[in-house]
């Protein structure tokens, strides 16, 4: 959350060394991504000096790769070919010649090709330590699928911060205000009337999702400083607030109202370092990190 994209800053030095008379250097940003391609968000880069590799990996036909995971950051093109990426609990992505995919990291999972063979190149983003592929027996355990309540609830409350971008790159270029008063209210209405059906108190949904709406236009009020400073946004797909961010932020109160109830449901003895302990075993960058303990500044506070 708190970087300039490189590929940005790159495309404006390389225009500005196009001589007069010539044509223009065009820049086409080919992926971008803040997670993984089933949604689960980039927390940090490996600690260390940084190493940058461009693999080619070449799959031939009829293909089932082992079982493994990735422990940094991979960004992939399928150059030739097309290939199925699958994970141990079912999910499922298919590419075709010319698609990009951000790679999942920690979780175990393999790819096949069908009858022709695939060409990926692949960006990893490491350190010394870390090999491009491990092995499945050499991967971090998975966190089991009963989380307990407070996990749960904090992956949702990241998974709401992250649509902080997409809402600060439109107000970025609608000349908008962060604070938006009139939809704060409507969403605190729409949960004091929601939450009784789940057992929760009025008063105790408003101060949660208030919390979720300040930490929300931290994030906003971050990234808008950075773009000032660097004097352009980032150059990526805008998604309309109305018609897409909106409807997805609805979706994401309904459950985490549901996981707010469920949290409640049972006495957290010392929640509030219970809480801390939470956050901090989370790999997050300083900025996500604040982000996060903002948006759960009143969760211990139960009436």
């Amino acid at each position: 959350m708190q970087k300039i994209l490189p590929a940005l800053l790159t495309a404006a030095l390389l225009t500005g060394c196009v001589s007069q008379g010539q044509e223009a250097v065009k820049s086409q940003v080919l992926h971008r991504a803040t997670g993984s391609w089933d949604g689960t968000p980039y927390r940090q880069y490996p600690a260390g000096p940084p190493v940058l590799s461009l693999v080619r990996l070449t799959i031939p036909a009829n293909t089932t790769l082992d079982w493994h995971c990735h422990k940094a950051l991979n960004l992939g093109y399928l150059a030739e070919g097309s290939l199925e990426v699958e994970t141990r609990d079912g999910k499922r992505i298919h590419l075709n010649a010319g698609d990009t995919l951000a790679e999942l990291v920690g979780e175990v999972h393999r790819g096949h090709t069908a009858g022709q063979p695939a060409t990926v190149m692949v960006f990893h983003a490491a350190d010394e330590t870390l090999a491009f592929s491990t092995p499945e027996a050499q991967c971090p355990a998975q966190r089991p699928a009963e989380n307990t309540a407070l996990n749960a609830l904090l992956d949702l409350v990241e998974k709401r911060l992250t649509t902080a971008e997409a809402v600060a790159l439109h107000k970025w270029d609608k000349k908008q205000p962060v604070q938006a008063t009139e939809r704060e209210q409507q969403v605190l209405a729409s949960v004091r009337q929601a939450s009784p059906g789940l057992g929760l108190a009025p008063q105790r949904a408003e101060a949660f999702f208030t919390d979720q709406m300040e930490a929300n236009k931290l994030v906003q009020y971050t990234l808008l400083s950075q773009w000032h400073l660097a004097g352009q946004a980032l150059d990526t797909q805008r998604l309309d607030l109305t018609d897409v961010i909106r409807p997805r932020l609805d979706e994401l109160q309904a459950d985490l109202l549901a996981k707010l109830a469920a949290f409640d449901q049972r006495p957290v003895p010392g929640c509030a370092a219970q809480l801390a302990v939470a956050i901090a075993n989370r790999p997050l960058l300083p900025a996500a990190q604040h982000a996060l303990i903002r948006a759960t500044g009143q969760l211990c506070d139960r009436p």
